[in-house]
């Protein structure tokens, strides 16, 4: 009995001993485990650290939108950029008050007088300020321009980060050239992310009297441009693991995902795009560390009735056709809307720019902009 507690006290100790030394281990690879999920913030307000700690803190701008044009003759209207992304760990107190400010999205719009152009709307910055810290800021994507004669309409810039020690550039909103008897919307840019420059729109282009329509941008690539020469074109938008694919007189594929899969759906098989019930947060894929688990892909492009929408971090395809073009997640670009008809572009998700949207006749409506967003997060 005595030899049966010593072996039972032995394992005990080697239990402990070894379940120790494997967490001090691993959290050497790691870096640590993140202590709690990131906390979301939508709107202005202040924010108390609630304990001494380093703080992962993330900020976003907001989306610019596109450009609205009704021509009987022709035009051409360019897409909004994606707002800026800045990020920085830092070590907060606890006390510390931090003022957050959040960017609005490029508003929504809609042309229906002839011969006119209205331009789109830049977005907003948002800042994170607190005392004895460096302010961070990222800037909101540019607005989307349109022209009513022959000439380019040049997409929105991308927002800017600075004051982090991640400071990324959102991407640009897709470019669109009229030259006679034709329309064409280029897509919006992806809010920044990360990992790098994000994804611009799709450029279009469009003549005898053909329409087209530029894919939106994803954290991955850029949209597909819209070329139309020989028929109506839409171009892809662009995913989280690529670019999307140009429609030339047709329409073009939408990015892969990070899997590689041509697939709006997340490396985890959800969909989350709209009001999808597997959302987490603001639709990113997790609450650790969400802004490197954007995983989605971008929609086909389409010349019948509508495009789909585009996954976490993706653009959705562009619009030649009557209908409405597909909206997207968290940080994709719309695709671009043009026809002969009334037609309708998307709403982005937060910090996506929104495609141009340009007829012949009708109404012309283009879609909301993403608003900006801040993100902290306890990682020590």
């Amino acid at each position: 009995m005595r030899d049966y507690l010593k072996r039972l006290i032995l394992a005990a100790v080697l239990l402990c001993f070894y379940t120790t030394s494997f967490a001090s281990d691993f959290s050497q690879f790691v870096g640590g485990f993140n202590l709690q999920p990131a906390i979301f913030f939508a709107t202005s307000t202040t924010y108390t650290i609630p304990a001494t700690g380093t703080y992962r803190v993330s900020v976003e701008g907001g989306g610019g939108s596109g450009a609205a044009c009704l021509d009987s003759t022709g035009c051409a209207s360019s897409g909004g950029g994606g707002g800026g992304f800045a990020e920085v760990d830092q070590s907060f107190i606890a006390g510390t008050v931090l003022t957050i400010t959040i960017g609005a999205g490029g508003a929504a719009g809609t042309e229906s007088s002839a011969a006119t152009c209205l331009a789109g709307v830049a977005g907003g910055t948002s800042t994170i300020t607190a005392s004895g810290f460096a302010t961070i800021q990222s800037t909101g994507g540019g607005a989307g321009a349109c022209v009513l004669t022959t000439g380019t309409a040049t997409g929105g810039a991308g927002g800017i980060g600075s004051g982090g020690l991640n400071n990324q550039t959102g991407g640009a909103g897709g470019n669109a050239t009229y030259t006679s008897a034709a329309a064409c919307g280029g897509g919006g840019g992806a809010g920044g992310n990360p990992n790098g420059t994000s994804g611009a729109g799709g450029a279009c282009s469009a003549a005898a009297s053909y329409y087209s329509a530029g894919g939106g941008g994803g954290v991955g690539g850029i949209g597909g441009a819209g070329s139309a020469t020989t028929s109506n074109a839409a171009g892809g938008g662009g995913g989280a693991g690529g670019a999307g694919v140009a429609g030339a007189s047709g329409n073009g594929a939408g990015g892969a995902n990070k899997l590689n899969l041509f697939s709006t759906a997340s490396v985890d098989g959800f969909n989350r795009i709209g009001a999808s019930t597997s959302s987490i947060g603001f639709g990113f894929d997790s609450l650790f560390d969400p802004w490197r688990a954007i995983t989605g892909g971008g929609s086909s492009g389409s010349t019948n009735v509508l495009s789909g929408p585009g996954g976490t971090g993706a653009g959705s395809g562009g619009l030649a056709a009557a209908g409405s073009s597909g909206s997207t997640g968290i940080l994709g670009g719309t695709g671009g809307a043009a026809y002969s008809n009334s037609t309708t572009g998307g709403n982005s998700g937060i910090g996506g720019g929104t495609g141009g949207c340009a007829i012949t006749a009708g109404a012309c409506v283009r879609g909301s902009a993403g608003s900006g967003l801040v993100t902290i997060e306890r990682i020590k």
